[in-house]
């Protein structure tokens, strides 16, 4: 999140698609169509009316797809005009701060999984008859959905599945040239440390390539809080009323890190959010693996289209015998509490989220992997790795990932707390003991 700059492929060509799915009225068989339990899937009414107001945040891939997705809506639904504004990042999380507690906001809002139940007071609920929170945990993966649930009640629908852990990015050249054959894997962090040293060249101090680039503002959070469930362990009280890091399972996560520093893989000195960025080192072959998500090769295919053709992601081993990671719960749409066309809205976002083709078509479009548990598998999953081959050693992962949890501060404990202690461990600036420890009572220090 902190490296937000997801430029990612433009969307496809999919116009004629799209109204043959709303002209049918975009049902699938595993999630279309009414059914008891809550699930629309985009059937068009007929009978809708009124000009449904979507905030987004500017994003190009993003927001053609939404656009190609509305028009397919209203020729659907003639009663019903969607009128789009959209905002810069920072611009936009401003105006969603502000406008939400005046009550001026639009009617659908794009929104970052993570971010609502911070909003939750100024959001509507999901009808049951468009979909039940139980539906929702039935076909949305867990990690995607999950943000968009507080307490019992569901507030919208995402779109993505948000990933930065699981998988590495590998340079297929470096990885020859030591000897090192991607597709067979590691299956232990040993084995992986073994081959990821051959590809380093230097050592603490005067590193030239990182052999596994993971000290940048994402990897480390993402690391060190998979690594503490896949031992069976909890961050965070299921409660949410504390923070449980100084624990066995995290001194043993922060060790297995310190590990890969020892080992000469990375110098967290030379190579961090400040410099080297794990994005810039892996493009710029100054690292030959890098842990990031796989918007990174869209954002960089451009300038550098000869590593693009030699990188893949390879997906990494587990700390203990449970394969999960955390992830945040990605981009998607809510509708507000106060708009006064909430039957149109609602059956835009369900038309947008449910419906598999659609949903899959802003995938394909937006570059981003599905929310869906269909599209991950199936037809339209090999679509999708047709025009995205990177995304296939992710698609099978989908299942592990864990909601990172409703946290009181998500950014603030991310980059302020976790990176920063971690970083000074791995630098030595830090014990482990203390990390841990200045950590946990750093986090819990945000919780009211």
């Amino acid at each position: 999140m902190r490296k937000n700059t997801r430029s990612i492929w433009v969307s496809l060509a999919v116009t004629l698609a799209l109204f043959a799915s709303a002209c049918s009225g975009g049902s699938s068989s595993d999630s279309g169509g009414s059914t008891d339990e809550g699930t629309g899937g985009g059937e068009a009414s007929g009978e809708l009316s009124g000009n449904v107001r979507v905030w987004t945040h500017q994003n190009d891939a993003f927001n053609s797809g939404l656009q190609d997705l509305a028009t397919a809506f209203e020729t659907a639904n003639p009663g019903v005009s969607i009128e789009f504004e959209t905002f810069d990042y920072d611009t936009y999380i401003q105006t969603l701060q502000t406008s939400l507690p005046a009550g001026t906001e639009a009617d659908v809002l794009q929104v970052f999984g993570s971010w609502t139940c911070s909003y939750a007071d100024n959001l509507a609920t999901v009808p049951e008859d468009v979909l039940t929170k139980a539906k929702a945990e039935e076909i949305f993966f867990g990690a995607a959905i999950d943000g968009y649930t507080c307490g019992d009640s569901l507030y919208g629908m995402p779109q993505e599945y948000n990933i930065e852990y699981g998988a590495t990015l590998i340079n297929e050249s470096m990885a020859a040239e030591a000897g090192i054959d991607p597709a067979a894997g590691w299956a232990d962090w040993d084995a992986f440390i073994a081959d990821t040293a051959k590809m380093s060249v230097g050592g603490q101090g005067d590193m030239t390539r990182a052999g596994y680039m993971f000290t940048s503002s994402d990897a480390i959070p993402y690391t060190f809080y998979s690594m503490i469930v896949q031992q069976g362990g909890s961050y965070l009280a299921e409660d949410g009323s504390a923070f449980t890091i100084d624990t066995p399972e995290g001194k043993a996560a922060l060790e297995q890190m310190m590990a890969f520093v020892d080992a000469d893989l990375v110098d967290p000195v030379l190579y961090n959010d400040l410099n080297n960025w794990v994005g810039d080192c892996f493009f710029e072959e100054t690292c030959a693996t890098g842990l990031v998500g796989p918007w990174v090769i869209a954002d960089y295919a451009g300038d550098f289209p000869e590593v693009a053709e030699v990188t893949s992601y390879v997906a990494l081993p587990s700390l203990g015998a449970d394969p999960s990671f955390v992830a945040d719960s990605g981009w998607g749409l809510t509708v507000s509490a106060g708009s006064e066309v909430q039957d149109a809205a609602w059956a835009f976002v369900e038309f947008v989220t449910l419906d598999e083709a659609n949903a899959i078509t802003w995938n394909t479009g937006a570059g981003t992997l599905p929310a869906l548990k269909a599209n991950a598998t199936g037809a339209n999953a090999d679509a999708l790795v047709a025009d995205f081959p990177h995304f296939a050693a992710f698609l099978p992962l989908l299942e592990h990932g864990q909601y990172v949890g409703d946290l009181p501060d998500r950014d603030l404990v991310w980059y302020d707390i976790t990176y920063e202690h971690i970083l000074q461990v791995l630098q030595g600036n830090e014990s482990i003991a203390d990390g841990l420890a200045n950590m946990e009572r750093e986090a819990n220090e945000t919780i009211g």
